[in-house]
């Protein structure tokens, strides 16, 4: 009998859990607006890049770090518009690429994901939500003499 209670017990935990984790429909979501930005650099040359604004003011993070750099993160400037910055390593020449984007993770999990601060709250249905995939492929070239000049 108690064998039985047990196992009532654990399967009703179980079918509770599935449940509550069970995902809500949702719409399908808009696609990503990409852009791709060629750039050429001096060797040692910073370059800064604004970042295109968003509904809900999504945090953007580097989905593909650049590989060649001394600087590569993002940020927000003195105005507070986000920002991607980078330096490529010192005296390096050659190309680079980096990938940035808003494009929040979909919630896979019941956990409550970690954040830093609350998030603002969801934009309304009829006014859908950005999310930006840009790549910035880099052309770093020495610095000659006749550019010193």
């Amino acid at each position: 009998m108690k064998k039985t209670i047990v196992l009532l017990a654990t399967a009703s935990a179980l079918i509770t859990g599935m449940v509550s984790c069970k995902k809500k429909e949702m719409p399908a979501p808009k696609p990503a607006i990409t852009q791709t930005v060629n750039v050429s650099l001096n060797a040692n040359e910073d370059y800064t890049f604004s970042l295109p604004k968003n509904l809900r003011d999504d945090e953007y993070e580097i989905t593909t770090q650049a590989s060649h750099y001394s600087i590569s993160e993002v940020g927000k400037n003195s105005s507070g518009e986000r920002i991607y910055k980078y330096t490529p390593a010192t005296d390096f020449t050659g190309t680079d690429v980096v990938v940035v984007s808003n494009d929040e993770e979909k919630e896979q999990h019941c956990s409550p994901k970690h954040h830093k601060g609350p998030k603002p709250p969801r934009p309304p249905k009829e006014q859908e939500e950005d999310h930006y995939i840009i790549t910035i492929n880099f052309t770093i070239e020495a610095i000659t003499a006749e550019a010193v000049k």
